[in-house]
C-alpha cells in the first residue's frame, strides 16, 4: 500500500490532486466534475472574483502600530 494511502487523513495535497482528478475525469457526470471544480475554486479563493490577473489576494495584517500604513 503507498504511503500516502496509509495515513488515516488526508493532507492537503492529496485532497486537492483528488478533487483536480475529480474535476478532469470526463467518465464522470458533469454535476460531479462542477462540484469538484466549485470546492477548488472555494479552497483558492476564486469564488466571486474575477479571475483574469491569475493571482491570489493581498493579505495585509495591520497591528495598529503605524497610522501611515492606512494610506
Amino acid at each position: 500500500m503507498p504511503a500516502a494511502r496509509q495515513k488515516k487523513v488526508a493532507d492537503k495535497q492529496e485532497i486537492l490532486e483528488f478533487l483536480t482528478g475529480v474535476m478532469r475525469n470526463t467518465e464522470l457526470s458533469e454535476k460531479e466534475r462542477l462540484a469538484a471544480s466549485f470546492k477548488l475554486g472555494r479552497y483558492l479563493g476564486l469564488e466571486g472574483r474575477e479571475t483574469d490577473s491569475g493571482e491570489l489576494p493581498r493579505v495585509v495584517i495591520y497591528d495598529g502600530t503605524d497610522k501611515n500604513k492606512l494610506s
